[in-house]
């Protein structure tokens, strides 16, 4: 009986042994993803200061989400608070925006990368990457426009789930897959094609959740599937929230409820042209 008492005993010590040896290594290898620097360029752009270009600017952060991370008034929120996932706070943007200058400024929103060369963590530069000088310029001149107010500002704690998820290759740094949506540039309709503005759009606004093909994962549905609604049921959808069948989605109501009912109506032809073309691609 002593015999057996002791071998559980060494059984419990080698297994705690093991836990402790492991989320060590795992801490390591996920602090060196974390510390990891990136080289990207610097480039500045035309940020207008005229009042229409700026209400412009806050209907296109709303379509791409500024608010729906860095809260209504886009001066900062909690993100993500779960001990073991993570708490990331989503800083002011209204503090951002006056303390980095222009460069910095397009160089964490479209390659995820901080002026130290390090990465961010969370924010969708993949889907940030394609945006346009013009739009990206009208965003900054509406977050120059917001009264900066006392906000939240950055906070990165990783919990055991995301570090096993980086090390794993499960959750990337912003710069990693800002470079993946570079890499795939060139399998988006380009200007002359017909459908290049919805796929501006669809690439701007709908990789974040779908992925950067817009083939769809754990989460998300292929967009494929915008090919089995008539263009009604297509707006009804993005402007309520109601999916086929009168049927609220878990995530896809209330992001449209609170982004895309922001597209214009020919914004919305654009992206149905697009994906319905999409659908019909043997590719």
């Amino acid at each position: 009986m002593k015999r057996i008492m002791r071998w559980f005993r060494f059984l419990g010590l080698s297994v705690v042994l093991l836990l402790v040896l492991g989320s060590a290594i795992v801490y390591v290898l996920s602090e060196r993803i974390l510390r990891r620097t990136y080289t990207e360029r610097r480039v500045e752009i035309a940020v207008p200061e005229d009042s229409i270009s700026m209400r412009e600017g806050h209907r296109l952060a709303l379509i791409h989400g500024c608010a729906t991370c860095h809260g209504a008034d886009v001066n900062g929120a909690v993100f993500i608070d779960d001990p073991l996932l993570a708490r990331l706070i989503a800083p002011s943007l209204t503090a951002a925006v006056r303390s980095y200058d222009n460069a910095d400024l397009v160089r964490v929103i479209r390659r995820g990368v901080r002026p130290d060369g390090s990465s961010v963590i969370g924010m969708p530069s993949e889907m940030f990457s394609g945006l346009t000088d013009v739009d990206l310029g009208k965003i900054l001149a509406y977050l120059s426009s917001a009264p900066p107010r006392p906000g939240l500002g950055p906070e990165r704690r990783l919990g055991p789930v995301a570090r096993i998820g980086l090390v794993a290759g499960r959750f990337r740094p912003a710069a990693e897959l800002a470079r993946r949506a570079g890499q795939l540039t060139g399998s988006w309709p380009r200007d002359a094609d017909s459908t290049a503005l919805g796929a501006y759009l669809a690439r701007t606004s709908c990789t974040e959740c779908h992925g950067l093909e817009l083939r769809g994962g754990d989460q998300a549905p292929d967009l494929r599937i915008a090919a089995g609604y008539s263009f009604e049921a297509f707006t009804e959808l993005m402007r309520r929230g109601k999916a086929l069948g009168n049927r609220e989605l878990p995530l896809m109501s209330q992001v449209a409820r609170s982004r895309f009912r922001h597209f214009t109506d020919q914004e919305l032809r654009n992206l149905y042209t697009y994906l319905v073309a999409r659908a019909a691609s043997p590719s």
